[in-house]
């Protein structure tokens, strides 16, 4: 008795979703110095408004145009004091630059360690998944990151208009301000990346990173006490996002801002070669 066997196709197994997925784990790793570098943002805007009508009634422009206090702000008040100027000195002048430009670069210098530590690079690099793309996607993860921290702080100022009567706040120069300060988020990303690829401890790296970023303020709050020093400014890379001017004065030297994008890109390709050649430990 002959018997008849049927064949039944298999289905083809789905493949998993490649776009990306470093990206967005390198993000879910980050989350923490993120979710920290946003709330202080919005925490310290909307600090900003209940306080403005006392600080409008105190002497505030006449501290902030002293040598010291310009020295440590990376600029002076030459108009006269409004909302925006408050914005400017508190939020957006060479603070903004020490204090997220510190995430981003903390951000930055432990994107690629932290995956050594947990053993997740040698499982990723397993699969048919580059070194280059590997760094270049936890690269762009970490300027996504700035972008969001950018956005955070425009909703902090908005929010901040409907607080404060006659802000005076010019949207168009907001955004340029905001978009020179996203320049200088962009050099400390790059500046993270170059750290993280030699070092493999996150922790080292990422305070690699900001070391450096606390040594250009300090060189530029050091340059700005007296014009003898005025030739250490240009080392700093505080000197190229003077968000006060394009915020108060709706001044801007074009090409400041993209000092600090080129010396982004170098930083992010120099890292780049030198984790492409450099032996990964093993774990």
């Amino acid at each position: 008795m002959a018997t008849t066997t049927t064949v039944k196709d298999i289905p083809v197994a789905k493949k998993r979703a490649q776009g990306l997925s470093v990206t967005t784990r390198a993000i879910t790793n980050s989350s923490t110095p993120l979710s920290v570098a946003c709330f202080y943002g919005l925490l310290i805007l909307l600090i900003l408004a209940p306080i403005y009508p006392v600080m409008a009634q105190a002497n505030f422009q006449a501290l902030m145009n002293s040598s010291v206090m310009s020295a440590v702000l990376g600029g002076h008040l030459t108009n006269l004091f409004n909302f925006s100027a408050l914005l400017a000195v508190e939020v957006f002048s060479s603070i903004y630059g020490l204090l997220f430009g510190g995430f981003v670069a903390w951000i930055g210098g432990a994107a690629l360690p932290i995956t050594i530590e947990d053993g997740t690079l040698d499982l990723a690099l397993s699969r048919p998944i580059s070194r280059t793309r590997y760094y270049l996607e936890s690269w762009l993860a970490v300027l996504i990151g700035a972008v969001i921290i950018s956005l955070v702080l425009a909703l902090g100022v908005w929010i901040d208009t409907f607080i404060v009567n006659n802000s005076g706040v010019d949207w168009p120069w907001m955004w340029i301000t905001l978009l020179v300060q996203w320049t200088f988020l962009f050099f400390a990303a790059g500046l993270g990346m170059l750290c993280g690829s030699f070092i493999n401890a996150s922790r080292a790296a990422g305070g690699t990173a900001l070391g450096i970023v606390v040594l250009g303020y300090l060189i530029n709050t050091f340059g700005g006490l007296s014009n003898q020093f005025q030739w250490v400014l240009k080392i700093s890379p505080f000197y190229y996002a003077p968000a006060i001017d394009p915020l108060i004065n709706h001044h801007l030297t074009w090409w400041y801002p993209w000092v600090l994008v080129v010396a982004g890109l170098v930083c992010g390709i120099v890292g780049l070669v030198v984790f492409n050649r450099r032996d990964l430990p093993t774990v």
